[in-house]
């Protein structure tokens, strides 16, 4: 009797164990990866941490310069160079004739409170780890807005995730999501980048070797030692503004034929007018 008791007990104690294993592979499965975080810095308005995988993705690239150190001040300028521009609807731009500008991602308020922290991030951060932030501030209407993202580096680039921007969530159910998850999109983006030579947009393929299941998400990649010394190659001379502008189109144009190129993809323009349009556009650029 004693025996069958002791079995028996066994047998409770292995289904438990099985019960739990299931359940954690369950979560886990449903969550996507798990991350491991590091605290740098928290208050009510501004977070930011460090954040790394607890296991390595198939087909992982390798890992990332860090430790690393910057100035607050290197740090600053970088997060001031960083520019979008908001999608624009098709009625806005085809019936009301309205433009968008290009607008900093951090005024320079904003960069002076981020950039010591994201300093000190960099400093305590280890080959495997990205530095997240996540900035929640009330609008002047009382709403909170979010602005999120995360940045590495690798050499001498350094990648710039941005996943929202002084986004309205009223909901603390979504804020609280953008705090777990930084690096998550909660829609896709109404923003793309604006770069200038040092800066290059990354496609969502490239994304995807360090934002797996996450391609909405906007990355830029930073060649932070050309954009800290104001030239293309740190080899080469500092240009002038002529050579700049000869150089390059003007951002209008790009922006406009990206937009375009959107509005075709999303089916709000049908072939012929997406064609026409763009020849419009180049024209008019000639």
């Amino acid at each position: 009797m004693k025996v069958l008791v002791v079995s028996r007990h066994r047998r409770a104690k292995q289904s438990y164990f099985s019960l739990v294993v299931f359940l954690v592979l369950l979560v886990t499965g449903c969550a996507g990866s798990p991350i491991f975080s590091r605290p740098v810095y928290q208050d009510p308005i501004l977070i930011v941490r460090l954040d790394s995988p607890l296991y390595k993705a198939r087909g992982h690239k390798g890992a990332n310069s860090h430790p690393i150190t910057f100035t607050v001040q290197d740090l600053q300028s970088i997060l001031q160079s960083m520019n979008i521009q908001r999608e624009m609807s098709f009625l806005n731009f085809y019936v009301f004739r309205q433009d968008t500008i290009p607008q900093p991602v951090f005024s320079s308020d904003i960069a002076k409170l981020l950039a010591p922290h994201i300093t000190t991030a960099f400093a305590k951060a280890q080959p495997e780890d990205i530095v997240v932030f996540v900035m929640n501030r009330p609008r002047e209407d009382g709403i909170p807005v979010i602005t999120s993202g995360g940045l590495f580096v690798k050499g001498e680039q350094l990648t710039f995730v941005l996943t929202h921007v002084e986004t309205p969530m009223a909901l603390e159910r979504k804020r609280k999501q953008v705090q777990e998850n930084p690096l998550k999109p909660l829609s896709d983006p109404d923003f793309h980048f604006v770069v200038d030579p040092s800066q290059t947009i990354l496609t969502p393929t490239d994304a995807s070797d360090f934002l797996p299941g996450r391609p909405s998400a906007r990355a830029v990649s930073i060649h932070y030692k050309a954009l800290l010394t104001h030239s293309p190659d740190p080899s080469l001379p500092l240009k002038g503004d002529s050579d700049h502008l000869s150089s390059s189109p003007p951002a209008t144009v790009e922006e406009k034929l990206r937009q375009l190129k959107s509005w075709h993809q999303q089916g709000l323009i049908s072939e012929k007018e997406y064609r026409k349009k763009r020849e419009e556009i180049l024209e008019a650029f000639q």
